[in-house]
């Protein structure tokens, strides 16, 4: 790709981006998928909001790495969150330093909820959340995996995270929350990396309680503390997001993803972040169907169309935070 001058990163999506015979980790998209950008004509033009996309769970596995570097070179997506225990992560890491760095964020996606090989769990995130909450979970013990992964993710991207995310929101828990911003602090002074805030989108009960995806995103916010974890974060001169985009129950068809996309994305205001979860069928990965649905509405050749009909750009959020803050 021809390097982008720091100035310009805010991108809409461009399938011309795709080069001759690029790997396809997720075969799929196709008429249901060109639904997501069929134009509505009683919908309301949009005034232009800029968005960061993010692809979570990178290192996981061979079709994970294959569909987020994928669609990272289409431009559908804006940075990569990091899984530094999981058995692909090396591999995944060798090729994302040869992204462009102007035009893709990679950062830490903090694991305590799920085992690799020889490093165990903490424990579930129901078990977390009940330690957390009783003041149980010993700080050192947060402290050093902590350290463990962001060791891990400088040696292999030679540069450190350009955020720090969690799987399964538990940085924003107490304890865990207290650590993060600590260690954060310390290690990165001046050039700290932006952190993820998993705040609802809707603004009213009423509005969360329309659909389970709503009242899934409505409760992790509320059960996380995801406002109490902003307030802090952003007194101690970090960057974030605005409000979190994305969440639902892994089950939907490729339509079905298509139409909770077209939402997200109306709703969507800047500075705002959209995480997904592409990939391909991997033994042993309990959302193996959903992700093979997001890669194929995600590398869709009419996605471009669809942002442009909403107004949405996607960006790095590494340069949106300075008008988040």
């Amino acid at each position: 790709m021809k390097p982008m001058n720091r100035q310009s990163t805010c991108f809409t999506a461009d399938v011309r981006s795709i080069q001759p015979g690029a790997a396809n980790p997720a075969a799929g998209s196709g008429p249901r998928a060109r639904q997501i950008a069929e134009r509505s004509d009683e919908l309301p033009s949009c005034p232009e909001r800029t968005i960061a996309v993010c692809v979570d769970d990178f290192g996981l596995n061979t079709g994970v790495n294959a569909a987020a570097l994928h669609l990272a070179e289409m431009r559908r997506v804006s940075a990569l969150s990091a899984m530094t225990q999981a058995p692909e992560w090396e591999d995944g890491a060798a090729r994302a330093r040869r992204l462009d760095s102007r035009r893709i964020d990679v950062g830490l996606h903090f694991n305590l909820t799920q085992s690799f090989g020889g490093a165990p769990a903490l424990g579930s995130v129901q078990a977390l959340i009940a330690a957390t909450r009783l003041r149980l979970l010993p700080k050192r013990l947060v402290r050093e995996a902590l350290l463990r992964q962001l060791d891990a993710f400088e040696e292999e991207m030679f540069r450190a995270p350009t955020h720090v995310d969690s799987h399964e929101h538990v940085h924003h828990l107490p304890v865990i929350s207290e650590v993060v911003l600590d260690v954060l602090l310390k290690r990165y002074g001046s050039a700290l990396p932006w952190v993820r805030v998993s705040a609802a989108p809707a603004t009213s009960l009423a509005g969360h309680l329309r659909s389970a995806d709503e009242r899934k995103g409505w409760l992790i916010d509320r059960v996380v503390g995801a406002e109490p974890f902003r307030r802090r974060a952003r007194s101690l001169g970090f960057g974030a997001n605005r409000r979190l985009l994305g969440v639902y129950g892994f089950d939907a068809t490729e339509s079905g993803y298509g139409s909770l996309l077209r939402r997200w994305l109306r709703q969507a205001r800047s500075g705002d972040l959209l995480m997904c979860h592409p990939g391909s069928a991997a033994a042993g990965d309990v959302i193996s169907r959903g992700r093979c649905v997001e890669f194929a509405v995600w590398s869709d050749p009419h996605l471009p169309d669809l942002l442009r009909e909403l107004g949405v750009r996607i960006a790095l959020m590494s340069v949106l935070r300075t008008a988040t803050a």
